[in-house]
């Protein structure tokens, strides 16, 4: 089984476990939610890192795959690499 397996198994493992109920109906409710959504954003030093989308003009979430960091529209599903942006004004 793939790391990538495990990961998705622990988190619905998580939300069944703190929806503590046996009710077969919510169960399944839960592990189809689990399945439809992407995973929680990274959250770093600063934060979670958040940015606007160019398609949507919604929230993008920075998330990572197996190439690095991306950022993924919370509302229309764009997906684009993270750039390592320059401030203005900082020394290089």
């Amino acid at each position: 089984m793939t790391e990538f397996v495990e990961e998705v198994r622990s988190r619905v493992v998580r939300l069944l476990q703190m929806a503590n109920t046996t009710d077969d109906r919510l169960r399944k409710q839960i592990i189809a939610y689990a399945d439809a959504t992407p995973e929680p954003p990274l959250m770093g030093a600063d934060g979670i890192g958040t940015t606007g989308c160019p398609r949507c003009r919604r929230t993008m979430w920075q998330q990572r795959d197996t190439e690095g960091p991306v950022w993924v529209c919370a509302f229309c599903g764009h997906v684009e690499a993270v750039s390592t942006r320059e401030h203005e004004g900082s020394e290089a």
